[in-house]
């Protein structure tokens, strides 16, 4: 059975589960309520919900976000009677996404019900056992329950469907929850009204809806803008080299690992994940044949290496969204002790991260002076400059995300290696950084000469 067939499996079964447990909550809370909705109340807020939640936005990891739990607050301060059994119902047809459907992703759809309805009925229950509790202090709660039954329903089920680690789809959910607070507070009033204002009501519900979707559809539409001006400079820097192109996105991707293990918040991994991108952006004005140089670089060439971590800086310098990340994108050849060269003179955290990244993926990916060197080589190296080359805690944090992951890397084990006009050979000049020069020794037969920053 294929990768993909086995996560359609796992969602499926997952999709049933949720379902009976919704039926068996929905049939609970049928037999429970001694009287029914209103009708017309009933139809006009499923119809607000459903609207509601089309006009939701997805978040890059496939996390919708839109307004719907303001719909159903609003329903359950609305029903006086059968509140829970009307929750269920408004919070059911949260869940009908006319996207989902048209991609015929139909376990997606029956989970989404699903989960609707749970917390919509967990919400409702709060807020109606809740009754002699403030109106803020009420509607805090019920937007906490509503949002944990949310979460813990909704996250195992786009790490499954979508094959994403549950760190990134929580780094990606949990800047949306406080808006659980402010639609729950909006919907509650709206729902209070609802009886004396009937259409009025519908209207001020609406307009909310309308104006939260349209902010941040132009926040989403902002944050493309900028990932499309960063790809048009790794697009740059593919063209140019392919062997810097893929080092960049490994390095980038293990930042992120010591950036996650380290306990970065969502905005703060953003920030490095940028500035990972963007630590070689300098090397569009390093000649190609000195990028692939086989041999040791000469003096001149070393310094005209060295210059790409200046040019950094001033790239980044003139594109005002990438400015905060200068420091930690040109100052990747700082050393913890507080050597190196390049940088703007600060050196945060995120300096020292993406520099162990970079020296670690120079390590285990061949280069055109020198095959791939063995992971265990890397960490030994990495290890042993702990503390004056390298940030001692970026070092544990690497090691301890790749081993935590069971990820195999370098010599056996590449993936993208780059072909080279000239083969590299297996313990060649030059040492794990680009741009270091040796002595004219000969290289050792085992390793490789010590990392450069």
């Amino acid at each position: 059975m294929s990768e993909q067939a086995e996560s359609r499996g796992r969602t499926h079964r997952l999709a049933l589960l949720y379902a009976v447990a919704a039926c068996l909550v929905g049939v609970a809370v049928a037999m429970r309520a001694g009287e029914r909705p209103d009708v017309a109340a009933l139809i006009t807020f499923t119809v607000l919900v459903v609207v509601a939640e089309n006009l939701g936005v997805v978040l890059p990891s496939e996390v919708g976000v839109s307004p719907a739990f303001m719909v159903v607050m609003a329903a359950i301060a609305a029903f006086h009677s059968a509140p829970v059994l009307g929750a269920c119902v408004v919070g059911a047809s949260a869940g009908l996404s006319i996207q989902v459907f048209r991609q015929r992703r139909y376990a997606t759809l029956v989970i989404n019900i699903a989960q609707y309805l749970l917390a919509a009925a967990a919400a409702s229950v709060t807020y109606e056992g809740l009754a002699s509790v403030p109106t803020l202090g009420r509607v805090l709660v019920t937007g906490v329950v509503f949002g944990a039954v949310n979460v813990a329903l909704i996250l195992p089920a786009v790490v499954l469907e979508y094959d994403e680690r549950p760190a990134a789809v929580w780094a990606d959910m949990r800047p949306a929850l406080p808006n659980y607070l402010a639609f729950g507070l909006v919907g509650t009033l709206i729902g209070s009204l609802y009886s004396s204002l009937g259409a009025i009501a519908v209207v001020l519900l609406l307009t909310p809806v309308v104006i939260a979707r349209a902010t941040f559809w132009s926040f989403l539409q902002l944050v493309e803008a900028h990932e499309a001006t960063i790809r048009v400079f790794l697009r740059a820097i593919e063209a140019k080299d392919t062997y810097t192109a893929r080092h960049t996105q490994r390095v980038c991707k293990y930042s992120l690992y010591i950036g996650e293990q380290m306990g970065f918040s969502h905005d703060r991994l953003a920030h490095l994940r940028r500035a990972a991108l963007m630590h070689d952006i300098g090397k569009l004005a390093v000649p190609k044949h000195l990028l692939n140089k086989p041999g040791k670089l000469t003096d001149d060439e070393f310094a005209r290496v060295q210059r790409h971590a200046h040019v950094c800086v001033e790239i980044l310098d003139i594109v005002d969204f990438l400015k905060p990340m200068t420091a930690a994108a040109a100052g990747h050849h700082a050393r913890y002790d507080g050597g190196g060269y390049g940088g703007t003179g600060e050196r945060p955290l995120e300096a020292y991260i993406v520099a162990v990244a970079d020296a670690f993926d120079a390590m285990t990916s061949t280069r055109s002076y020198r095959k791939a060197l063995a992971m265990e080589v890397a960490f030994e190296e990495l290890l042993a400059k702990s503390g004056s080359q390298f940030h001692p805690d970026c070092v544990a944090a690497l090691i301890g995300a790749l081993t935590a992951r069971g990820e195999r890397v370098g010599l056996g084990f590449e993936e993208d290696a780059v072909a080279f006009e000239v083969e590299p050979p297996v313990a060649g000049v030059g040492s794990a950084g680009l741009g270091d020069r040796l002595p004219d020794v000969p290289p050792a037969p085992s390793r490789s000469a010590p990392v450069a920053s």
